[in-house]
């Protein structure tokens, strides 16, 4: 461990927003991080230039710091090894790609691309693995002038040895790779932007990570990147490769699943602590049947040791179910906050004038809501009933196999009457007096119920009729069923007229 002191970090490609895999690697990467008193580094790999794009840098950090794993160092927050873009760290990868040629270990390659291409398809054609043939290894200076006289402007290449790479991981054991199966690897594009795999090396190591953990896709890449700590005479991290996340079919988690993104996960409604409490599962296991975790308590028993060295199904079922659990554990009070921007993107409430109040009344109808929310974003169709003056009716609701609409039309006159003179308007009262206008008519309590839920609510489904009533108040149910019935009148006599 470099200096004493744990240093790990998230590096992500700014070619998309945050991915629910980077999500998951850093949660155990900030765990880690905070358990042995470290810090935890944000770096950006920007070198993909084409496809890197601020908006998808912004959402990285917005990303993340809505789940709440703030970075200790990054390029939005100062640290001592910054800079922390790799676009601006280029001088950098081309001082250490010089000196591995000056010691031997690399070379100016000019071969182009479709150069390449064709060595490629003749291996493949010859049945044997494609790799580069070295062909620019041992060039003459004559050659190399030659190569420039036509305009070629080299690639550098890393020499690699012919031997077998190993690594102790932290989750996997040993590992070994034949390392005379790659061909020697490019290091420094022609453009003079670094690959992947020598960036990694140079940043990793003046950066002073001690710890690389990543998902199980770059244990390749780790072979690679061994070969160039030690030919650079950098100090080895320690390494950790997490299980792959996979869709419920084994395929590599993708869209056609929904969503992957971390914004996507906010904007469907998904609440932040239930789905860092789902990625933590998602290869790693407590070793108890304790499924639901806060933060804190991650911090206090997450470790490397429980995580498995097996793929991990992204079970969105799971998911849907643990944010609905979490939806039913938290405070009405901050439930209602964290539904309110959901409301106000349908236009449901406006909060910039009697805000206490509104907020309020918002409580009472969550209340109501709370136990059949799964997810933030059904609030405007869980709650717009309560919101709205005017409600839009589908007539046909009133339709019944047992109840003419003549004979709902009259039903509901007779319930309007007699909720006139409720009070106080509390439930009791209420369902007191429908279930004894139920009696009085000869209805059975459904017959009766739902066409004045219809008519209150203008749905079918509602939280239970007598709550519901209550906190919409006495003079906004009045004036709906007072509505519905002027409706049906107007409805029965067109049919009439026709």
């Amino acid at each position: 461990m470099k200096n004493g002191q744990v240093r790990v970090r998230i590096a992500p490609s700014p070619t998309g927003h945050c991915h629910v895999g980077t999500a998951r690697n850093a949660l155990y990467n900030y765990i880690f991080a905070k358990q042995y008193g470290g810090k935890f580094v944000l770096r950006i790999e920007d070198t993909d230039v084409k496809r890197s794009t601020k908006e998808a840098e912004e959402g990285i950090y917005e990303g993340l710091r809505w789940l709440g794993l703030e970075w200790d160092e990054g390029p939005d927050v100062e640290g001592p090894f910054g800079p922390y873009r790799q676009t601006e760290r280029l001088e950098l990868y081309r001082r250490h790609a010089e000196e591995l040629i000056s010691q031997g270990d690399a070379y100016h390659c000019y071969c182009t691309p479709q150069e390449l291409a064709l060595e490629r398809k003749a291996m493949q054609a010859a049945g044997r693995p494609p790799k580069y043939s070295g062909r620019c290894r041992e060039l003459t200076e004559a050659e190399r002038k030659a190569f420039l006289s036509e305009g070629r402007i080299p690639a550098i290449r890393f020499r690699v040895p012919p031997k077998m790479v190993s690594f102790q991981d932290l989750v996997r054991g040993e590992i070994k790779e034949d390392a005379s199966l790659y061909g020697d690897l490019i290091i420094l594009k022609s453009d003079g932007t670094p690959v992947y795999n020598f960036a990694v090396v140079v940043d990793d190591h003046w950066m002073q990570i001690s710890h690389v953990f990543r998902s199980a896709e770059h244990i390749s890449n780790t072979f690679r990147q061994i070969l160039l700590y030690e030919a650079l005479g950098f100090e080895l991290p320690q390494f950790a490769h997490f299980p792959l996340l996979l869709n419920p079919d084994r395929s590599k988690i993708s869209k056609r699943f929904g969503a992957v993104y971390i914004g996507e996960f906010r904007d469907q409604g998904y609440l932040k602590e239930a789905l860092l409490n789902f990625i933590a599962l998602l290869g790693w296991n407590p070793g108890t049947d304790q499924e639901i975790f806060s933060l804190d308590e991650l911090l206090e028993v997450f470790s490397l040791e429980g995580i498995s060295s097996s793929d991990a199904i992204f079970d969105r079922g799971k998911l849907d179910w643990m944010n609905g659990l979490y939806i039913r554990k938290m405070s009405l009070p901050e439930l209602t906050r964290r539904v309110v921007p959901f409301l106000e993107k349908d236009k449901l409430v406006d909060l910039s004038s009697d805000r206490e109040t509104k907020l309020s009344y918002l409580e009472k109808a969550m209340a109501l809501e709370q136990e059949r929310m799964k997810h933030l974003n059904e609030a405007p169709e869980l709650l717009d009933f309560f919101l709205v003056e005017d409600l839009q009716y589908d007539l046909e609701l009133f339709a019944s196999k047992k109840k003419s609409k003549k004979e709902i039309l009259e039903m509901l006159k007779i319930v309007h009457a007699r909720l006139t003179e409720v009070s106080p308007w509390m439930e009791e009262a209420l369902e007191r007096v429908l279930r004894g206008l139920c009696e009085e008519l000869n209805w059975k309590a459904g017959e009766l119920f739902m066409p004045v839920r219809i008519a209150v609510t203008g749905k079918m489904a509602t939280p239970p009729l007598f709550a519901t009533m209550r906190v919409l108040s006495k003079e906004r149910t009045l004036k709906r069923i007072k509505r519905a019935i002027s409706l049906l009148e107007a409805s029965l006599i067109s049919k009439e007229q026709v």
